[in-house]
């Protein structure tokens, strides 16, 4: 949050931000808050549209922030496409592109266009749910000073260990995602034709922008009741239940009732989030033990 927070200082009153509408509930609810008593004006929008992003995106636009893979549902907006389209409208807009899921491995925003790449450290980047802490990057110097001065002044410093720990686990990045990616592959393979499983979400890997997607998937229940949902992932026994991800150790949860909490009925509906949605964060154990528990899982809910 520190660092999205550091790019909204970018901003100022009477400003106008556009913001992805599929998007972690607090980054949404941080959004939301932080607009209203700032007097910015906010508006939430499918940019995985073409015909969205020409009507949302204008000259008064200051600023686009979005997700890719988005959080829930992985789908890809096209970095280059949003960056052409508020570029040519407004030379001085800034895109801002939250990559914590792709990290730089999979996917760079910043040669795609972005003015600013966002990461939760917390994720894949710490890689092992023990770090709290953030990063912010830009190729702009004019931009580097004023998020560096508002770090400084707003104390938003990761401590010593913790930074001992982002440098120890940046040393296993690579060889993490490559198994993150492979075991996430083999478990979406198995999942596919089950018939507890009405649909599981993916983000397509285009081998331009988006090179990989690590270890997060999300899948929909053929079920009624959050009750069987919750059944199935109690009778998890190797994923952490939890709203942490993107660790080494496997984790589910509801986003519907954990990571997007903080949002409304209605604002849940409208991005087709409901409570038989279920994400999956892949870790790195043997992939045929995490399919044989998702299949007892599964089986206790026939």
């Amino acid at each position: 949050m520190a660092a999205i927070s550091a790019t909204l200082s970018l901003l100022k009153p009477g400003d106008q931000l556009v913001v992805s509408e599929l998007i972690y509930g607090c980054s949404y609810r941080l959004f939301s808050d932080f607009c209203e008593h700032q007097n910015i004006s906010l508006q939430f929008a499918d940019l995985t549209s073409m015909e969205a992003l020409k009507t949302v995106i204008t000259p008064k636009t200051n600023m686009v922030f979005f997700e890719t893979p988005t959080n829930p549902f992985v789908k890809t907006i096209d970095i280059q496409q949003v960056s052409t389209q508020l570029h040519s409208v407004n030379p001085a807009g800034l895109v801002v592109v939250d990559n914590t899921w792709a990290t730089p491995l999979f996917q760079k925003p910043l040669l795609f266009g972005a003015d600013i790449a966002v990461y939760s450290g917390s994720k894949f980047f710490g890689g092992h749910s023990d770090i709290i802490i953030g990063a912010v990057t830009t190729s702009k110097e004019e931009l580097s000073k004023k998020l560096t001065g508002y770090r400084f002044y707003h104390g938003a410093l990761p401590d010593p260990f913790n930074a001992w720990l982002m440098r120890r686990s940046l040393q296993t990045l690579g060889i993490r995602m490559e198994r993150h990616q492979k075991s996430t592959e083999k478990v979406a393979n198995y999942l596919q034709n089950h018939p507890r499983i009405t649909q599981i979400y993916l983000p397509p890997i285009d081998g331009q922008q988006l090179l990989g997607y690590g270890g997060l998937l999300f899948i929909r229940l053929d079920c009624q009741t959050y009750e069987t949902v919750q059944t199935f992932m109690n009778a998890l026994e190797l994923f952490d239940l939890g709203t942490s991800m993107a660790s080494v150790a496997s984790a589910v949860a509801n986003p519907y009732h954990g990571s997007h909490l903080s949002m409304t009925p209605e604002e849940k509906a409208k991005i087709s989030l409901d409570e038989f949605v279920v994400r999956l964060s892949i870790g790195l154990e043997n992939p045929d033990d995490l399919i044989a528990d998702l299949e007892k899982a599964l089986d206790t809910i026939f």
